[in-house]
């Protein structure tokens, strides 16, 4: 039977004047029971090629009207609409000595969540042009520079009476490796409090409830997003980029990375980037001294070696693409996005093109 639907999309698409046919793997399963863990990118690389086109493997199907809300589970097949493959789910129903539906577990998400959680719910950059006038912790009566929980802490600022607010050190600026602009600035995580009294002066009273660092005077208060409003299901959309950007940095400080790490690339709102945009990741082409008696990588040429006249001498090879990521937070100048696929280990600097 497998073999059967194989020919049948490959006859489809070889007749259809539809260039981006989805294309599924020859060895995708007949039959798949969702588990818990999973997400709806896994599923979708089981079955395609190109797992970030997965709304267009649900899309269309009476029986899933939202793809978001697959749950463990779910028994998935496959089937064909207009020629092209959709998933049909059949919920795995269980039921309980008194014939009462068990309640479903939660919908499985489009990434880990243990992966983006933390940058949805707090911020790690900040533009650099919004450090002007932000509330910052002034102090305790305690007069401590180094201020933990237990007492009043006190901010001065314009806040929002009862709001709940992160405290965060400012860090090094994010720069641009080709135009050497600042991008932003790097923040750290370090409490939350809530604002629970306003005083003279634009001073307020912060009730600290989390701490996870030591707070200083100076430190700054951002508001947190509220917990119900957080983007955790995204739907991924190829899009075009008037120029190629860089990844700039992980956003772990870790000096390499791959699949499903977290990145900051040099395109942001200003480059009307959005949370679900997808693109491509490139290896830049090594540069070769190209000497009629020696060849050389440029990076470790020796001095005579990059002595030369002649630009002919200096080339360099075919940049490649090495995998894919999805921006998921995006700030004007900068954005988060998560590796959803890669084939080597990848370092800051690789391109980010266009699909």
């Amino acid at each position: 039977m497998k073999t059967v639907v194989l020919a049948l999309v490959c006859l489809l698409s070889a007749v259809s004047a539809w260039a981006d046919q989805l294309t599924l793997k020859p060895d995708f399963p007949d039959r798949y029971v969702v588990k818990k863990g999973d997400t709806l990118w896994d599923i979708s690389t089981l079955y395609l090629n190109s797992p970030w086109k997965w709304p267009r493997l649900w899309q269309h199907n009476p029986q899933i009207d939202n793809p978001h809300l697959i749950y463990p589970g779910d028994v998935l097949t496959l089937t064909f609409i207009d020629g092209e493959p959709r998933l049909v789910r059949k919920p795995m129903l269980h039921m309980s000595p008194t014939s009462r539906l068990k309640p479903k577990e939660q919908p499985i998400p489009t990434l880990p969540l243990s992966v983006l959680a933390p940058f949805l719910s707090r911020d790690h950059v900040i533009d650099s042009d919004l450090l002007e006038g932000l509330p910052y912790v002034l102090g305790d009566n305690d007069a401590q520079t180094r201020i933990a929980i237990g007492r009043p802490v006190y901010a001065r600022g314009e806040v929002e009476l009862q709001r709940y607010y992160g405290v965060y050190r400012v860090g090094e600026p994010y720069v641009d490796p080709e135009s050497a602009e600042v991008l932003g600035h790097a923040v750290t995580f370090l409490a939350i409090g809530q604002v629970v009294a306003a005083h003279h002066d634009q001073i307020s009273e912060f009730r600290v409830i989390d701490i996870r660092q030591e707070m200083r005077q100076g430190d700054i208060l951002l508001p947190l997003p509220e917990q119900d409003q957080l983007p955790v299901y995204f739907s991924p959309r190829q899009k075009d980029l008037s120029s190629d950007g860089l990844i700039v940095a992980s956003a772990n400080d870790n000096s390499v990375f791959s699949r499903y790490d977290v990145v900051l690339i040099n395109k942001g709102a200003r480059d009307s980037i959005e949370a679900g945009d997808m693109f491509s990741i490139a290896q830049p082409g090594k540069l070769i001294v190209d000497k009629p008696a020696r060849k050389s990588y440029q990076q470790s040429a020796n001095a005579f070696d990059r002595l030369f006249n002649d630009d002919q001498q200096l080339v360099a090879l075919p940049r490649e693409k090495v995998g894919e990521l999805m921006v998921f937070k995006v700030y004007d100048k900068l954005s988060f996005a998560i590796i959803t696929e890669s084939k080597i280990i990848m370092y800051p600097q690789f391109l980010v093109e266009s699909l």
